[in-house]
Formats: structure tokens, C-alpha cells, sequence
């Protein structure tokens, strides 16, 4: 018997413990569930039941939907470099065939790249075509233009082909990169 206990006994009074407020009492029962005293008991006495969505909810989710679009946008940068390559190998190619059969090789050569990359938006590729040691460069959203050129066999003729890439992810902003792709061909 504690000392409270034995202070009770004595003034006359039944021998009862004193509730301790930290012990977990019965809910009374609800028809709509435990009573809003009981959910605020069980709150304060420290009832984990919720402690797992919780933790989902704000720690989990959120990298989950970083790596995700982590992840998407590392794709599609990806799948622009791999379009890129591709129409310069394709565009280098055409240039390398040409030899004088056009009256532009540059120009021609642009329309290839185009055509091989339809998925780039072709206002933001920038070109430098070099021939015989002279380039010949895009400025803004015009086309090279190297008209006139005499293409000789043997020749190393070399495209170039710039590509901006904005790349977008969850709470870190968006940061833009260049690509670029360089093929070099002997002229036919």
C-alpha cells in the first residue's frame, strides 16, 4: 500500500487507487467508433497505429515522385541524344554522297537531318558543316549555306549539330543542356 493509498484509509474512506492518467482505460463504445476523448488519449499516450501512413505520406511518396521523374526526364534526354546522333550520322552520310549533285550541299544536308529527326524541333538545332577545311555555320534559326563549294573525293567533310535539352525534375527546377553530335565522312 503506497502513501496515498494509506492517507485514504485513514480519513475513512474506501481503500481505492487513484487512477493513473498514463494507464490506457477502456473506450466507451460508440455506434460511430471510439469517442473523440478516447482518440485524443490514445494520441497523447503515445499509439503508433498511424505512425506507418504517416511516414509513407511525407517521407516516401515524395522520393518516389523525385526518382520518377528523375527518371522520366533522364529518358526522354536520352531518347533526343540517341535522335540526334542518329540524324547526324544520316545528314553526314548524305553530304559524304552529294559531291557536287546539288546546288547546296549544306542546305541539302540540313533538310536530311531534319527528315532523320522528327521528334527534335528543328528551330532549336544549330549545324556547322565543314568542307575542305572551311566551316560553314547556323546562326539563329537559319541554315548553313555553302553554295558554290566544289566537293572533291577524299575530302573529309564533317557535320556538327547542337541540341538544347531542358530537364525538369520534381523540387530541384529545371536546368538546360546542350547536346551536340559530330560525324565526319570522306566525300565519294
Amino acid at each position: 500500500m503506497n502513501v496515498h493509498e494509506q492517507e485514504t484509509a485513514v480519513q475513512g474512506e474506501t481503500n481505492m487507487k487513484i487512477a493513473d492518467p498514463r494507464e490506457k482505460r477502456p473506450a466507451e463504445p460508440t455506434p460511430g467508433g471510439p469517442s473523440m476523448t478516447a482518440r485524443l488519449r490514445d494520441l497523447a499516450l503515445g499509439d503508433e497505429s498511424g505512425s506507418a501512413v504517416a511516414e509513407m505520406a511525407f517521407v516516401v511518396v515524395p522520393l518516389m515522385v523525385l526518382m520518377i521523374t528523375g527518371m522520366a526526364f533522364f529518358g526522354i534526354a536520352l531518347n533526343n541524344d540517341l535522335a540526334l546522333n542518329n540524324a547526324v550520322q544520316a545528314g553526314a552520310e548524305q553530304l559524304a554522297l552529294l559531291r557536287g549533285n546539288v546546288a547546296d550541299p549544306c542546305a541539302s544536308t540540313v533538310t536530311d537531318v531534319q527528315n532523320a529527326a522528327p521528334g527534335l524541333a528543328t528551330s532549336s538545332l544549330r549545324y556547322t558543316v565543314t568542307l575542305g577545311g572551311t566551316s560553314y555555320s547556323s546562326s539563329g534559326t537559319t541554315t548553313p549555306s555553302c553554295a558554290g563549294v566544289t566537293m572533291t573525293t577524299g575530302e573529309v567533310a564533317v557535320l556538327t549539330a547542337t541540341y538544347p535539352v531542358t530537364v525538369n525534375v520534381f523540387a530541384f527546377g529545371s536546368h538546360t543542356y546542350t547536346m551536340s553530335a559530330t560525324t565526319t565522312e570522306l566525300i565519294q
